[in-house]
């Protein structure tokens, strides 16, 4: 792995890495932030997390992986909170237009 890679998955990682390795690699333990950015690099594609927001009135951005790569056809999910996402399908004329500020 690139060490700049490396230094910016350790920083969402909480605690030891090497015991995280351990734990993510486990058939029932599901990934997150970190997994999202890795694999926006493994298959060289932008990654767009996205969640409800009632302020808003729909869906925001929350984070975005992978931008070196593009921001056309990202892939995109919706995170639940807890750890939980699904994938998203978004119709291109009812993309979200709003960016969250994290």
């Amino acid at each position: 792995m690139h060490l700049l890679n490396l230094m910016f998955l350790i920083r969402f990682v909480e605690g030891d890495f090497d015991t995280y390795v351990k734990q993510i690699q486990k058939p029932h333990v599901w990934g997150g932030e970190p997994e999202l950015f890795m694999a926006s690099h493994v298959l060289q594609t932008p990654i767009t997390v996205y969640m409800k927001d009632e302020k808003a009135g729909g869906l925001i951005t929350i984070a975005e992986y992978g931008q070196e790569y593009g921001k056309e056809d990202p892939i995109r999910v919706l995170y639940h909170g807890f750890g939980h996402y699904d994938a998203l399908l978004i119709h291109e004329s009812k993309a979200p237009t709003h960016k969250s500020k994290l």
